[in-house]
Protein backbone atom coordinates (compact mmCIF):
# COMPACT_ATOMS: atom_id res chain seq x y z
CA UNK A 1 0.00 0.00 0.00
CA UNK A 2 1.09 3.60 -0.65
CA UNK A 3 2.09 5.33 2.56
CA UNK A 4 2.28 8.87 1.54
CA UNK A 5 -1.38 8.50 0.75
CA UNK A 6 -2.78 5.72 2.63
CA UNK A 7 -2.19 6.85 6.21
CA UNK A 8 -4.01 9.81 5.47
CA UNK A 9 -6.72 8.05 4.16
CA UNK A 10 -6.96 5.97 7.08
CA UNK A 11 -7.22 8.85 9.65
CA UNK A 12 -9.61 11.09 7.94
CA UNK A 13 -11.87 7.71 7.55
CA UNK A 14 -11.19 6.80 11.01
CA UNK A 15 -12.65 10.35 11.73
CA UNK A 16 -16.13 9.45 10.25
CA UNK A 17 -14.70 6.48 11.10
CA UNK A 18 -9.56 26.67 -6.53
CA UNK A 19 -12.81 26.16 -8.42
CA UNK A 20 -14.33 23.48 -8.92
CA UNK A 21 -15.79 22.36 -12.12
CA UNK A 22 -19.61 21.05 -12.48
CA UNK A 23 -19.65 17.11 -12.45
CA UNK A 24 -21.62 15.41 -15.28
CA UNK A 25 -24.87 13.99 -14.36
CA UNK A 26 -24.20 10.73 -15.69
CA UNK A 27 -20.49 10.45 -16.21
CA UNK A 28 -19.49 9.19 -19.84
CA UNK A 29 -17.92 5.94 -18.73
CA UNK A 30 -21.37 4.61 -17.72
CA UNK A 31 -21.81 3.77 -21.47
CA UNK A 32 -18.52 1.70 -21.33
CA UNK A 33 -18.09 -2.13 -22.67
CA UNK A 34 -20.21 -4.62 -20.64
CA UNK A 35 -18.27 -4.73 -17.13
CA UNK A 36 -15.94 -8.22 -16.41
CA UNK A 37 -17.98 -11.04 -15.23
CA UNK A 38 -16.08 -11.15 -12.25
CA UNK A 39 -16.50 -7.83 -10.98
CA UNK A 40 -20.34 -8.34 -11.32
CA UNK A 41 -19.81 -11.19 -9.30
CA UNK A 42 -17.57 -10.29 -6.68
CA UNK A 43 -20.17 -7.10 -5.87
CA UNK A 44 -23.64 -8.57 -6.17
CA UNK A 45 -23.21 -10.04 -2.55
CA UNK A 46 -23.14 -7.23 -1.00
CA UNK A 47 -25.80 -5.08 -2.52
CA UNK A 48 -28.80 -3.75 -0.43
CA UNK A 49 -31.12 -4.97 -3.13
CA UNK A 50 -31.55 -8.28 -5.43
CA UNK A 51 -30.66 -6.95 -8.73
CA UNK A 52 -34.21 -7.23 -10.02
CA UNK A 53 -35.03 -5.01 -7.16
CA UNK A 54 -32.47 -2.16 -7.66
CA UNK A 55 -33.17 -2.12 -11.19
CA UNK A 56 -36.71 -1.81 -10.63
CA UNK A 57 -36.13 1.50 -8.62
CA UNK A 58 -33.48 2.69 -10.39
CA UNK A 59 -36.06 2.49 -13.16
CA UNK A 60 -38.47 4.08 -11.87
CA UNK A 61 -36.56 7.24 -10.40
CA UNK A 62 -34.87 8.23 -13.98
CA UNK A 63 -37.08 11.66 -13.83
CA UNK A 64 -36.01 12.78 -10.81
CA UNK A 65 -32.97 15.07 -9.77
CA UNK A 66 -29.74 13.66 -9.01
CA UNK A 67 -29.85 15.29 -5.78
CA UNK A 68 -33.27 14.06 -4.59
CA UNK A 69 -32.05 10.62 -5.62
CA UNK A 70 -29.43 11.27 -3.48
CA UNK A 71 -31.78 11.63 -0.77
CA UNK A 72 -33.51 8.87 -1.35
CA UNK A 73 -30.76 6.22 -1.69
CA UNK A 74 -29.68 7.99 1.69
CA UNK A 75 -32.45 7.09 3.67
CA UNK A 76 -32.71 3.19 2.02
CA UNK A 77 -29.25 2.98 3.82
CA UNK A 78 -30.83 4.40 6.84
CA UNK A 79 -33.25 1.97 6.53
CA UNK A 80 -31.24 -1.27 6.21
CA UNK A 81 -31.47 -3.53 9.76
CA UNK A 82 -28.27 -5.16 8.96
CA UNK A 83 -26.50 -1.83 8.83
CA UNK A 84 -23.01 -2.11 10.34
CA UNK A 85 -19.88 0.55 9.98
CA UNK A 86 -16.97 -0.46 8.63
CA UNK A 87 -13.64 1.27 7.95
CA UNK A 88 -12.98 0.38 4.72
CA UNK A 89 -9.32 -0.37 5.23
CA UNK A 90 -10.21 -2.75 8.18
CA UNK A 91 -10.86 -6.43 8.01
CA UNK A 92 -14.46 -7.16 5.82
CA UNK A 93 -14.23 -3.15 4.54
CA UNK A 94 -14.61 -2.28 1.60
CA UNK A 95 -11.18 -1.15 0.78
CA UNK A 96 -9.73 -4.27 2.22
CA UNK A 97 -11.72 -6.61 0.08
CA UNK A 98 -11.32 -4.72 -3.61
CA UNK A 99 -15.21 -4.25 -3.39
CA UNK A 100 -16.90 -1.46 -5.19
CA UNK A 101 -20.34 -2.45 -3.22
CA UNK A 102 -20.80 -3.25 0.73
CA UNK A 103 -23.28 -1.98 0.92
CA UNK A 104 -23.93 -3.27 4.40
CA UNK A 105 -20.99 -2.73 5.95
CA UNK A 106 -20.22 1.27 5.36
CA UNK A 107 -18.08 4.28 6.42
CA UNK A 108 -18.36 7.46 5.34
CA UNK A 109 -16.96 7.44 2.51
CA UNK A 110 -18.06 4.35 0.69
CA UNK A 111 -21.67 5.86 1.84
CA UNK A 112 -21.26 9.01 -0.54
CA UNK A 113 -20.15 7.18 -3.11
CA UNK A 114 -22.83 4.59 -3.52
CA UNK A 115 -25.07 6.87 -3.07
CA UNK A 116 -23.70 9.22 -5.82
CA UNK A 117 -23.06 6.00 -8.20
CA UNK A 118 -26.80 4.99 -7.33
CA UNK A 119 -28.29 8.45 -8.32
CA UNK A 120 -26.68 8.56 -11.45
CA UNK A 121 -27.30 4.97 -12.30
CA UNK A 122 -29.78 3.37 -14.95
CA UNK A 123 -29.29 0.11 -13.74
CA UNK A 124 -27.34 -1.74 -11.28
CA UNK A 125 -24.45 -2.73 -13.40
CA UNK A 126 -24.62 0.76 -14.53
CA UNK A 127 -23.71 2.36 -10.81
CA UNK A 128 -20.43 -0.29 -11.11
CA UNK A 129 -19.45 1.24 -14.56
CA UNK A 130 -20.11 4.97 -12.60
CA UNK A 131 -18.10 3.51 -9.58
CA UNK A 132 -15.23 3.02 -11.89
CA UNK A 133 -15.48 6.16 -13.86
CA UNK A 134 -15.33 8.28 -10.73
CA UNK A 135 -13.39 6.36 -7.71
CA UNK A 136 -10.59 5.68 -10.03
CA UNK A 137 -11.07 8.74 -12.57
CA UNK A 138 -8.83 9.07 -15.84
CA UNK A 139 -7.72 5.64 -15.07
CA UNK A 140 -8.55 2.65 -18.55
CA UNK A 141 -11.70 0.90 -17.65
CA UNK A 142 -9.99 -2.03 -18.72
CA UNK A 143 -7.33 -2.26 -16.08
CA UNK A 144 -9.02 -1.68 -12.75
CA UNK A 145 -10.04 -5.27 -12.07
CA UNK A 146 -8.35 -8.55 -11.20
CA UNK A 147 -8.96 -12.17 -12.52
CA UNK A 148 -11.25 -11.81 -9.35
CA UNK A 149 -12.74 -8.89 -10.05
CA UNK A 150 -11.34 -6.81 -6.72
CA UNK A 151 -10.00 -3.05 -7.26
CA UNK A 152 -7.28 -1.89 -5.98
CA UNK A 153 -7.47 1.57 -3.79
CA UNK A 154 -3.73 2.04 -3.90
CA UNK A 155 -3.75 3.15 -7.19
CA UNK A 156 -2.53 6.75 -8.10
CA UNK A 157 -5.66 7.43 -9.92
CA UNK A 158 -7.64 7.04 -6.67
CA UNK A 159 -8.35 10.18 -4.73
CA UNK A 160 -6.91 10.48 -0.83
CA UNK A 161 -7.36 13.58 0.26
CA UNK A 162 -11.45 14.79 0.48
CA UNK A 163 -10.66 18.81 -0.37
CA UNK A 164 -9.20 16.70 -3.88
CA UNK A 165 -12.33 14.62 -4.37
CA UNK A 166 -13.95 18.43 -3.62
CA UNK A 167 -12.41 19.79 -6.14
CA UNK A 168 -12.55 16.89 -8.80
CA UNK A 169 -16.31 18.13 -9.23
CA UNK A 170 -17.01 14.11 -9.51
CA UNK A 171 -19.09 14.37 -6.00
CA UNK A 172 -20.93 17.18 -7.17
CA UNK A 173 -19.95 21.45 -7.42
CA UNK A 174 -18.10 22.88 -4.34
CA UNK A 175 -21.34 25.54 -3.51
CA UNK A 176 -20.01 26.69 -0.54
CA UNK A 177 -19.02 30.10 -1.82
CA UNK A 178 -22.27 31.30 -2.21
CA UNK A 179 -23.79 30.05 1.13
CA UNK A 180 -23.53 32.85 3.43
CA UNK A 181 -20.77 32.98 6.22
CA UNK A 182 -18.27 31.42 3.63
CA UNK A 183 -14.94 32.78 4.40
CA UNK A 184 -11.16 31.33 3.74
CA UNK A 185 -9.69 28.92 5.91
CA UNK A 186 -7.35 30.52 8.14
CA UNK A 187 -4.85 28.22 8.93
CA UNK A 188 -4.79 25.68 6.04
CA UNK A 189 -2.24 22.18 6.51
CA UNK A 190 1.28 20.84 5.24
CA UNK A 191 -1.07 20.49 1.98
CA UNK A 192 -3.78 23.23 1.34
CA UNK A 193 -2.09 26.78 2.28
CA UNK A 194 -4.05 28.98 4.77
CA UNK A 195 -6.81 30.62 2.69
CA UNK A 196 -6.83 28.60 -0.11
CA UNK A 197 -10.28 26.89 0.29
CA UNK A 198 -13.66 28.42 1.68
CA UNK A 199 -15.53 26.99 4.51
CA UNK A 200 -18.39 27.83 6.37
CA UNK A 201 -17.93 28.07 10.33
CA UNK A 202 -20.46 26.13 12.87
CA UNK A 203 -21.93 29.36 13.81
CA UNK A 204 -22.36 30.82 10.60
CA UNK A 205 -24.17 27.93 8.76
CA UNK A 206 -27.74 28.94 7.76
CA UNK A 207 -29.35 25.53 7.40
CA UNK A 208 -31.86 26.42 5.48
CA UNK A 209 -29.78 27.28 2.58
CA UNK A 210 -28.73 23.50 2.39
CA UNK A 211 -30.78 21.65 -0.26
CA UNK A 212 -32.11 17.62 -0.37
CA UNK A 213 -28.92 15.71 -1.23
CA UNK A 214 -26.30 17.96 -0.64
CA UNK A 215 -23.13 16.91 0.55
CA UNK A 216 -21.56 18.22 3.59
CA UNK A 217 -17.16 18.05 4.02
CA UNK A 218 -16.26 18.33 7.31
CA UNK A 219 -13.32 20.53 8.22
CA UNK A 220 -11.64 19.84 11.20
CA UNK A 221 -11.49 22.35 14.12
CA UNK A 222 -7.42 23.84 14.07
CA UNK A 223 -7.80 24.62 17.77
CA UNK A 224 -8.69 21.23 18.32
CA UNK A 225 -5.84 19.32 19.51
CA UNK A 226 -5.87 16.07 17.34
CA UNK A 227 -7.52 17.74 14.25
CA UNK A 228 -4.58 20.33 14.44
CA UNK A 229 -1.81 17.80 14.45
CA UNK A 230 -3.72 15.82 11.42
CA UNK A 231 -3.47 19.17 9.75
CA UNK A 232 0.41 19.91 10.40
CA UNK A 233 1.73 16.20 10.20
CA UNK A 234 -0.79 15.03 7.56
CA UNK A 235 -2.43 17.33 5.45
CA UNK A 236 -5.76 16.45 6.54
CA UNK A 237 -8.49 19.18 6.25
CA UNK A 238 -11.48 16.91 5.91
CA UNK A 239 -12.40 14.38 8.65
CA UNK A 240 -15.82 12.54 7.87
CA UNK A 241 -18.63 12.79 5.57
CA UNK A 242 -22.53 13.19 5.22
CA UNK A 243 -25.76 13.82 3.56
CA UNK A 244 -28.90 16.16 3.98
CA UNK A 245 -31.98 15.42 4.04
CA UNK A 246 -35.06 17.59 4.53
CA UNK A 247 -37.68 16.37 7.33
CA UNK A 248 -40.54 18.42 7.77
CA UNK A 249 -38.33 21.43 7.04
CA UNK A 250 -35.51 20.20 9.13
CA UNK A 251 -32.12 19.79 7.74
CA UNK A 252 -30.50 16.24 9.20
CA UNK A 253 -27.52 14.63 8.66
CA UNK A 254 -27.40 10.72 7.23
CA UNK A 255 -24.26 9.26 7.80
CA UNK A 256 -21.89 6.36 8.91
CA UNK A 257 -21.67 6.77 12.80
CA UNK A 258 -18.49 4.92 13.58
CA UNK A 259 -19.08 5.78 17.75
CA UNK A 260 -22.33 6.74 19.59
CA UNK A 261 -23.19 10.91 20.08
CA UNK A 262 -25.19 10.16 23.21
CA UNK A 263 -28.69 11.19 23.06
CA UNK A 264 -28.82 10.64 19.68
CA UNK A 265 -27.93 7.56 18.62
CA UNK A 266 -25.92 4.72 19.22
CA UNK A 267 -23.85 4.67 16.56
CA UNK A 268 -21.75 1.17 14.73
CA UNK A 269 -24.04 1.63 11.70
CA UNK A 270 -25.68 4.34 9.10
CA UNK A 271 -27.05 7.20 11.63
CA UNK A 272 -29.66 10.29 11.32
CA UNK A 273 -29.12 13.39 13.51
CA UNK A 274 -30.06 17.12 13.09
CA UNK A 275 -26.91 18.56 11.01
CA UNK A 276 -27.04 21.72 13.94
CA UNK A 277 -26.75 19.03 16.90
CA UNK A 278 -23.93 17.36 14.95
CA UNK A 279 -21.91 20.02 14.44
CA UNK A 280 -22.78 21.35 18.09
CA UNK A 281 -21.65 18.52 19.64
CA UNK A 282 -18.61 17.29 17.92
CA UNK A 283 -15.99 19.41 18.62
CA UNK A 284 -13.42 18.05 16.13
CA UNK A 285 -15.28 19.53 13.62
CA UNK A 286 -15.76 23.47 13.46
CA UNK A 287 -16.86 24.14 9.84
CA UNK A 288 -17.59 22.92 6.47
CA UNK A 289 -18.19 22.60 2.78
CA UNK A 290 -20.64 21.78 0.72
CA UNK A 291 -21.12 20.04 -2.49
CA UNK A 292 -24.31 19.91 -5.08
CA UNK A 293 -25.36 18.33 -7.76
CA UNK A 294 -26.99 20.86 -9.73
CA UNK A 295 -29.84 18.32 -11.17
Amino acid sequence: MRTTLGLPLLLALAACAGASRAPDASPAASAAAPLPSALAARNAPGALFAPAAMDSILAAEQTLPTRARIGRWARRFLADPASEYRFGLKPGGYVAEGLLVSDHRQDCVSLLYRCCELARARDHEDALRIALATRFAGAPLDSLTDAEGRVDYDRPEHLDYSLDMVRSGHWGADVTASLSGARPDPVGSSRYPAGSFLAVPEAALVADELNEGDIVWFVTDPTHPGARKQREELGIVIGHIGIVVVEKGERRLIHAASSALPGEYTGGRIESVPLSTYLARVERYGSGIVTRFAQ
